[in-house]
């Protein structure tokens, strides 16, 4: 009987261990995400402390104009960037909590598979049991596999959805620029 008790006890401690890897991903996730708003933010606060600099030395309406274009440019791209960032580090992190949940899932189905095999050689006539057991495995097991596969592509679809988003607004402010330029001087 002490057989109940030390799987109970394997049982708890799978699930401590796992809650505490989920745990430790959030966290690492969030580090990141704060170690990104502290080195935007300083970065917001030296391009701020610039751009002040640069406009109290103007004195030309042209050049306030210009400056107005440099400055919408900058943004953009600076917004882009960090879009696609916290998009990388949400993405990274969500692999880590998939990639947790599939060990989970195959342990499961490992204590599942050899909770069924020990039944069966206790009981003689239940190898339909373990098979319809080990049939159910394997469906889920593919359906597992399915949807992680799903997952990834949604994931590879995003970033590229960002990355492409990004692509074009740079292109866009580039376009911009040149033509800004071109009625400028004509």
């Amino acid at each position: 009987m002490a057989e109940p008790t030390d799987s109970a006890t394997a049982w708890q401690k799978a699930a401590l261990d796992a809650t505490v890897a989920y745990a430790k991903a959030s966290l690492t996730g969030a580090q990141q995400l704060l170690k990104l708003n502290i080195e935007n933010a300083r970065s917001a606060l030296e391009q701020n402390a610039q751009t002040a600099r640069d406009l109290l030395s103007i004195d030309d309406p042209q050049q306030l104009a210009a400056m107005r274009t440099k400055m919408a440019q900058a943004s953009l791209l600076r917004n882009a960037s960090y879009a696609q960032t916290i998009a990388e580090v949400v993405n990274q992190t969500q692999a880590q909590f998939a990639k947790l949940a599939e060990n989970q899932f195959a342990q499961v189905d490992q204590e599942l598979l050899r909770g069924a095999e020990t039944a069966a050689k206790a009981t003689p006539g239940s190898e339909i049991g373990v098979e319809a057991v080990k049939s159910s495995l394997a469906a889920s097991s593919a359906m597992l596999e399915n949807l992680n596969r799903a997952a990834k592509q949604f994931q590879e679809l995003s970033e590229a959805s960002i990355k492409a988003a990004t692509a074009n607004m740079v292109h866009s402010t580039g376009d911009n620029r040149g033509n800004r330029d071109n009625r400028t001087s004509v």
